[in-house]
């Protein structure tokens, strides 16, 4: 019994033994990795503090250029700050380096002093129900675009058919009741002796009455200085009944012009996609004779670049008041139908100081008597750059900020272990 009681003993020490020289090792091993996990963790949970504390410092340096009085301006240009700040129980050490001023204050841009004044115009309501009659609200804004002061003597609305003047209606700038020639209006404002400042816009507004049948019907305003060249020209729209279309009876039409990209960095070669785009908006077929544009200076027209369906020979290039001037004066595929659309694209390249850079495009109709113009539009915001590193011990951050007064834009942040 005894022996038996030994044997077994012996065998359970041996089974034991065996056991032991297993699982030792494997527990070994497990905690061996663990332990290497947990140090693993450790070091990737500091990498992510570090980063963190590197983007709120990063943050911080931004909120300081963007909205600290006198912080980004008051930096001389080529110049630099230092300071640290903890976070995350990190010192995070922060250094902007100022490579460009951030653009001034934006001034208006100078007009040709026959353009001075530019009249839109907007009607309420614009769907009405055939054969109902109806009160419409005109409202005539006229903008001084010029960066002088300029003085408006005369407002005209041309009425559509069927419409007709609601007398005393006018308000705003005047109370007076127009003169009225058909279905021409015409207020007499050189008694007030106005003078716009620049940019600044006065309003006139008048009521006119319809019964209209079903169609589309269109409205004119000008003023004076500048006669057509101040000209709405026919918007407004008021649409009765369905239609077929919603295009306003004769010529008509709408020229805007756009750029990409509208944002860069100063003093950093650039290139730029200009768009001139008409869109024929009247029951017209429209001929376009000419096409021109005025560059904004330091802007150079890239040979070859001209393309679109108007038309893709070269422009006749010249300088005019310090700027690149581009004629097309043949366009190769002039003809646009009612209710399309043609675009002439170029490109401009320019590496520029901070500031506010315009165009101007004008494009001459032979069935038109005045060419139709885009006014100062198109523009390319040139901004001051920054650039802020900050580092908490090995993980640094840099990042490259454009600054300017109402547009910000944060640029190529890359991590460096």
């Amino acid at each position: 019994m005894n022996s038996r009681i030994r044997t077994q003993n012996g065998s359970a020490l041996f089974l034991a033994l065996v056991l032991m020289a297993v699982a030792v090792p494997l527990v070994t091993a497990t905690l061996s990795l663990a332990s290497a996990l947990s140090v693993d963790s450790t070091v990737k949970t500091r990498i992510l503090k570090r980063q963190y504390a590197n983007l709120g410092a990063m943050q911080y340096a931004t909120y300081r250029l963007l909205y600290e009085d006198d912080y980004a301006g008051g930096m001389p240009e080529g110049g630099q700050d230092s300071y640290s700040v903890t976070l995350n129980d990190e010192e995070v050490f922060v250094t902007i380096f100022k490579l460009s001023d951030p653009p001034p204050e934006p001034t208006p841009p100078p007009a040709d002093d026959s353009r001075r004044l530019s009249a839109s115009k907007t009607v309420s309501p614009s769907d009405v129900l055939a054969g109902v009659d109806t009160n419409f609200t005109y409202t005539i804004e006229v903008q001084n675009r010029d960066d002088e002061e300029a003085g408006m003597n005369q407002v005209f609305d041309e009425l559509p058919p069927n419409f007709s003047y609601v007398p005393g209606s006018t308000s705003g700038v005047i109370t007076s009741d127009p003169t009225i020639t058909g279905q021409k209006l015409k207020w007499n404002l050189s008694n007030l002796q106005l003078r716009l400042q620049p940019q600044e816009s006065s309003t006139l507004r008048f009521s006119a009455r319809a019964t209209l049948p079903q169609g589309v019907y269109c409205n004119e305003a000008w003023a004076d200085p500048g006669g057509g060249k101040t000209s709405t020209r026919k918007t407004a729209r008021v649409i009765s009944g369905s239609p077929a279309n919603s295009l306003c009876p004769g010529k008509a039409l709408l020229l805007t012009k756009t750029v990409d990209p509208d944002m860069a960095p100063a003093n950093r070669r650039t290139t730029y996609t200009y768009t001139i785009i008409i869109e024929g908006i009247g029951t017209d077929t429209l001929q376009a004779t000419a096409i021109r544009d005025l560059l904004p200076e330091g802007f150079l027209y890239v040979p070859g670049s001209t393309t679109g369906d108007i038309t893709t020979t070269e422009p006749n290039v010249m300088m005019s008041q310090g700027r690149q001037r581009l004629d097309w004066s043949s366009p190769s595929n002039p003809i646009i139908p009612p209710g399309e659309t043609r675009e002439l694209v170029f490109r401009a390249e320019a590496s520029v100081e901070a500031g506010y850079y315009w165009n101007e495009a004008w494009v001459d109709f032979s069935s038109l008597s005045d060419s139709v113009y885009t006014w100062p539009s198109a523009m390319v915001k040139v901004l001051g750059v920054f650039r802020s590193v900050v580092s908490a011990a090995n993980a640094t951050l840099s990042c490259e900020l454009w600054v300017g007064l109402d547009s910000n834009y944060l640029t190529q942040c890359y991590f460096d272990q």
